[in-house]
Order: C-alpha cells, then sequence, then structure tokens
C-alpha cells in the first residue's frame, strides 16, 4: 500500500486495504531484479574505485606532508617573529603605565655614614691615645726619642757600638 493510498483511505474514514494491481506488483519485481543485477555490476567496479582512491589519498598524503612541514618551518622562521613582535608591541602600547616611585630620602643614609665614620675615627684615636699614654707610664722611650736627628746626637750614640752576636764594642779613633 503506498503512502498516498493510505492518506487517502485515512481521509474517508474505511481503514480496509485496497488490493495491490497486477501490473504494480509486476513492476516492483521487475525494478528489484534490476536492482540486484546493476548491484551485481556495480560491486566490482565500486571495489576497484574505493581501492582506487585509496591509493590516490595515499600519493595526495605523501606529496603534501613534506610541502605542509616546509611551510610549517617558514611561517615560524619567517611570520611567527613578525607576529610575536607584533603582538610584543601592542602589549606595550596598551600597558598602564606605573606610577613613578616617591623620591629616596638619601639623607638618611648620608648621616648614617658620617655617624659611622666619625665613630670609626674616634676610636681609633681613643685606642692610639691609650697605647701612647701606657707605654709613657711605662718608661719605654719614644720612637722620636731613639733615633738621632742632629749630628752631635750620632756622635754620642757612637762611642759605645753593638756587634752582631750581642757584644759591645769600644769606637776606634
Amino acid at each position: 500500500m503506498s503512502l498516498t493510498t493510505k492518506q487517502e483511505s485515512d481521509a474517508n474514514g474505511s481503514a480496509e486495504q485496497q488490493p495491490v494491481p497486477e501490473w504494480a506488483r509486476q513492476a516492483g519485481e521487475y525494478l528489484r531484479a534490476r536492482q540486484v543485477a546493476t548491484q551485481a555490476q556495480v560491486a566490482p567496479l565500486a571495489a576497484a574505485a574505493r581501492v582506487a582512491a585509496a591509493q590516490r589519498m595515499l600519493l595526495a598524503r605523501a606529496w603534501t606532508a613534506p610541502r605542509l612541514e616546509l611551510m610549517g618551518q617558514a611561517l615560524q622562521e619567517q611570520w611567527a617573529p613578525r607576529v610575536s613582535a607584533a603582538m610584543a608591541a601592542y602589549a606595550r602600547r596598551i600597558e598602564p603605565v606605573p606610577p613613578a616611585p616617591p623620591p629616596r630620602r638619601r639623607w638618611p643614609a648620608v648621616v648614617g655614614g658620617v655617624v659611622v665614620i666619625v665613630g670609626g675615627a674616634a676610636a681609633a684615636a681613643f685606642i692610639l691615645n691609650r697605647r701612647n699614654s701606657a707605654a709613657i707610664e711605662a718608661g719605654e722611650p719614644d720612637e722620636t726619642a731613639t733615633a738621632p736627628d742632629t749630628p752631635e746626637e750620632m756622635a754620642a750614640t757612637d762611642t759605645v757600638s753593638v756587634d752582631v752576636n750581642g757584644q759591645t764594642q769600644a769606637p776606634r779613633p
């Protein structure tokens, strides 16, 4: 039963089925036989076409793959740096300007440095003064007192000479 026949019978309200005419049944059988015959003829052609398409696809992929790889390398070496530089320039352009830091006060550092230097100088002077006063109290001669500066002092010290092994000798006339 065809769709239009069913719709017509549903529209009329009758649910009875009408018999299919003989000529329609024969036409359907003929078409089914032609379909089977065509499938038998076309099936080997379709299989051959499938194999040929697969081979062509492999050839196309083999031809395309190295070209795509070269294109990718060219893009990476030529275009990627340009795109990267452009993106970095745009990023710098839209980046907000940070506020300037407040001016640093340097006078605390300068004052601290001066205090450290003055303290070091005072400590050195105190240590040297203490060393000199301890030497005077012990009766040790100063460096200035031991070195004769004038020719008379040099002559007075030449009266007795000390040898290398610690023995004293009288001056030679």
